[in-house]
């Protein structure tokens, strides 16, 4: 299916059509087809980079552009700013007005009131809700992004009483749910009256594997030995990397981010293009011009490498400017605490799951990641323009 042959504004077809999108990936003709920009609630089950945000994005401008407002919920801050920017983007060349609102729980936001699409948090969502702002009746278009996390024991909860109030406050909004990865999603599409668009077309093929002393046990039965057999991220790192590609490595907290990245870089000099140095060293400043600290200067150090740390130690802005020296392929490696796996758009040759437990803080014991959350990080691999496949390889 062409964007040309859609029910859509003719500036919103002239805005994709300059950004190169003229053709639908499957997953995103299928929403179509079920109504998603007619109205009908949808409840989109498909692979990371499999287009579920394109949807809601044309969707929500459709909305804008015939006189509609636009809700859209993320579970985090930093997928919210990600979600404003790329909304952002699109709506100042079609005319239409977006907002991002995350902090001040104590507020209604009356100015909310002037924008079309409105990007928040559940929690902030649940903050506005409590308030009553009279924009709320406004209304046309709720979108859930991560849904799957109504399944969680702490964040869940929030999650359900923004839906359900939604849906009783604004009766006739048409509801767009999004997750990669979900266990009950004709139970839940039973309870939002949504219909499933479900899939695991992808546009870039993941291949899931096993390390285990010094081989990677595929889930196709291929076993692929390498050649070096000391610290296992190290090896898997290093080994992407000199193939060309880059490497997303998750570990359980922040301590061991930042100690696997110092592994990684010792060795990744030697093998750095010599014309990404001086690129690397440019990074590594403005770094520094950011922010003068501690954990800063660490960083940048390890950035001169080509490596780089992602933890909610550091701001913001400097997480920012890692994740788009990343995007923009500067940086080759980054290392990365769970969080970042959660709907943040930094896609990689290979993920590298180094623990397979963590530490539950609330219990004092280690315990087994679940599914979902291993298909959360599993599904970073592959990106899209770049490679034919994706790896996601889980230490053992």
């Amino acid at each position: 299916m062409r964007v040309e042959d859609l029910d859509l504004p003719s500036e919103v077809k002239r805005a994709l059509v300059r950004r190169g999108i003229v053709e639908l990936y499957p997953p995103q003709e299928e929403a179509v087809r079920r109504g998603a920009l007619e109205g009908r609630n949808i409840l989109m089950c498909t692979p990371t980079a499999s287009g579920k945000t394109l949807v809601a994005l044309m969707a929500a401008l459709k909305h804008a552009l015939n006189g509609g407002k636009v809700l859209y919920l993320t579970p985090l801050r930093a997928l919210a700013s990600e979600k404003y920017e790329e909304f952002r983007d699109y709506a100042e060349e079609v005319g239409v007005r977006v907002a991002l609102t995350t902090g001040d729980y104590d507020s209604s936001d009356a100015w909310l009131e002037g924008y079309d699409i409105i990007v928040t948090t559940n929690e902030k969502a649940d903050s506005l809700l409590r308030h009553r702002p009279p924009w709320i009746g406004s209304l046309t278009l709720l979108v859930a992004d991560e849904v799957h996390l109504i399944n969680e024991e702490r964040r869940g909860p929030t999650l359900e009483m923004v839906l359900a109030r939604l849906a009783s406050v604004v009766r006739d909004v048409q509801i767009l749910a999004l997750s990669a990865t979900i266990r009950n999603a004709e139970e839940l599409a039973r309870w939002l009256d949504a219909e499933v668009v479900a899939t695991e077309w992808r546009p870039v093929r993941l291949r899931e594997g096993v390390y285990y002393d010094g081989e990677i046990y595929y889930g196709d039965g291929c076993v692929h030995a390498l050649p070096d057999k000391g610290n296992p991220v190290q090896t898997l790192a290093l080994d992407c990397v000199e193939g060309g590609g880059q490497a997303l490595i998750f570990a359980s907290s922040r301590r061991s981010c930042v100690a696997h990245a110092r592994r990684i870089a010792v060795k990744m000099w030697e093998i750095l293009p010599a014309e990404l140095r001086g690129e690397l060293e440019r990074l590594a400043l403005s770094l520094l011009k950011t922010e003068t600290n501690e954990i800063v200067r660490q960083l940048s150090q390890l950035v001169r490498r080509g490596v780089a740390f992602h933890h909610a130690g550091l701001s913001y802005e400097i997480r920012r400017a890692v994740e788009e020296a990343f995007r923009a392929t500067t940086l080759k490696v980054v290392v990365a605490t769970p969080t970042l796996a959660a709907g943040v758009n930094l896609p990689a040759r290979r993920v590298i799951i180094a623990d397979y437990k963590r530490y539950n803080v609330e219990l004092g014991f280690y315990e087994r990641i679940s599914v979902i959350e291993y298909k959360q990080m599993a599904g970073r691999a592959g990106r899209p323009k770049y490679d034919k496949e994706g790896e996601a390889i889980l230490i053992a």
